[in-house]
């Protein structure tokens, strides 16, 4: 702004000024280059800029145009009216090349609105793809678990009365027992991958949503000292969702932060808050942990299947949320940011 507006009007203002009275072209040529100052100001500040250029201009062109200086600087040779109407057309050009320019500031980030929605619709699409197909592969293999996993449940049964609990065996029997529970919630769980249950859409007060994951998590989350924090408005905050899934969807977001922060002490903050643009049909609830953050390269797959960070993790947890929140029509980000890793749930409002 200084090298392209107001050092070219100061430039133009003082040769305006220092140019004899009989070089009439000369003023008509400098009289004009006013106008490129204030078409740059108008572009680049929009309204304000072109109308600030152009007082200025007309502040600097009106002694020159109409007040005898004395003999050493020379006054615009041109009639009172060309150089009133002059002064006109300089406001009225700031004015709607201004205008112009902010609306069409306005259409670029309307359209990259629309570009980045466009973008957000067409990787739903992909992974929606993805994900339906990859279900139906899941499906049969849970499947194929279930039915001879079933049996082994059933001999376990009757074997385990025969025994006794001090033999030297038992030890052995009870983690042969409970491995065949972890396989069968390994298989719960991909049938739920493979087949979600589609969720009950109804008015609900976000905050209870924050407060029943707080609830279900909090003991766990003490016992490994860590401390659960919620930050939430007085107002309700009424979305339109299945109060269990969104539950769901949090805890499997608090199971891995509490994963991510180890032994050590650490926080969890929920906060439940109002979306603004551009996520202004959004209500939103926000997980943070102070664990480590997320590698660059895991953000972009913390939601594809099968993806773990932690040793031992089936990689569905994250997956399933994804899943849960398309079917919401909401949406489900991660980024390291806040007090150290933030997932953002964003559910629609209530009407």
């Amino acid at each position: 702004m200084l090298l392209l507006v107001w050092l070219p009007i100061l430039a133009v203002g003082s040769l305006h000024y220092g140019t004899h009275t009989e070089l009439v072209w000369v003023h008509n040529v400098l009289r004009r280059v006013y106008y490129l100052p204030i078409i740059f100001a108008a572009f680049h500040l929009g309204l304000k800029g072109g109308l600030m250029a152009s007082v200025a201009v007309c502040v600097t062109y009106l002694p020159h145009a109409f007040l005898h200086l004395g003999h050493l600087l020379h006054s615009d040779p041109a009639g009172a009216w060309d150089k009133g109407l002059e002064m006109v057309l300089y406001n009225v050009v700031g004015a709607v090349a201004g205008y112009l320019a902010d609306q069409e500031r306005r259409r670029r980030i309307q359209l990259q609105a629309a570009l980045d929605e466009q973008q957000r619709l067409r990787n739903q699409l992909v992974r929606a793809g993805r994900l339906s197909a990859l279900g139906e592969v899941v499906a049969g293999i849970a499947h194929e678990i279930k039915n001879p996993l079933h049996s082994l449940k059933g001999t376990a049964e009757v074997v385990d009365p025969l025994i006794p609990e001090d033999a030297e065996e038992r030890r052995m029997w009870s983690i042969h027992v409970s491995e065949l529970e972890r396989l069968g919630r390994v298989a719960d769980r991909f049938v739920s991958f493979s087949n979600p249950k589609p969720p009950e859409l109804r008015p609900l007060d976000l905050r209870e949503v924050a407060r029943r994951l707080v609830e279900l998590s909090e003991a766990d989350a003490r016992k490994r000292g860590i401390r659960m924090e919620t930050n939430v408005p007085a107002a309700p905050v009424m979305v339109r969702g299945d109060r269990d899934q969104l539950a769901q969807v949090g805890l499997n977001v608090v199971v891995n932060a509490v994963r991510a922060i180890g032994d050590r002490e650490g926080r969890i903050v929920v906060t439940v808050a109002t979306g603004d643009a551009p996520h202004s049909d959004l209500q939103l609830m926000t997980i943070e942990n102070d664990g480590p953050p997320v590698p660059d390269d895991d953000l972009d797959h913390l939601f594809d299947p099968f993806h773990s960070g932690s040793p031992g993790g089936t990689g569905l947890g994250l997956s399933i949320s994804a899943r849960i929140m398309d079917q919401h029509r909401g949406t489900l980000e991660a980024a390291n940011a806040g007090i150290g890793v933030r997932f953002t749930l964003g559910i629609p409002k209530a009407e």
